[in-house]
């Protein structure tokens, strides 16, 4: 004897769990992601590695003890002072040397400093 099955009916697939999932994955990204905005600072190259040919007219050096221009000892809150004057005296490029166990936030702030300046051509060179 043959017995036959009532035939099954199909239900329409249910969007809803997939909307929750989605859902769910948007507020994780947008919860995860950081909205920082990271800054840049442009470089210019010494001029033995490729950079510009000028010869800058006066030093900077940045040390972890201090900065130093010309040879003399500086505060950073002479800094902004001590270039204006270099500008004044058409002196417009400068040479950033980094010694030492310098950090990188310290250049950093160096440079967004001294780029408030915009005559003033500024180059970074390492010196060990």
């Amino acid at each position: 004897m043959r017995v036959d099955r009532p035939a099954r009916k199909q239900k329409p697939i249910s969007l809803t769990p997939l909307v929750d999932v989605i859902f769910l994955l948007l507020l994780f990204f947008m919860l995860s992601s950081t909205f920082t905005t990271f800054g840049q600072l442009d470089l210019g190259a010494p001029a033995g590695s490729g950079g510009t040919g000028t010869v800058p007219e006066a030093i900077l050096v940045l040390e972890e003890t201090g900065l130093r221009l010309n040879g003399r000892e500086i505060g950073e809150d002479l800094l902004m002072k001590e270039a204006q004057s270099l500008l004044d005296r058409d002196v417009d490029s400068l040479l950033l040397l980094v010694r030492g166990a310098t950090t990188t936030q310290q250049l950093v702030a160096i440079m967004s400093r001294l780029k408030s300046l915009p005559d003033l051509k500024i180059v970074v060179a390492n010196a060990q």
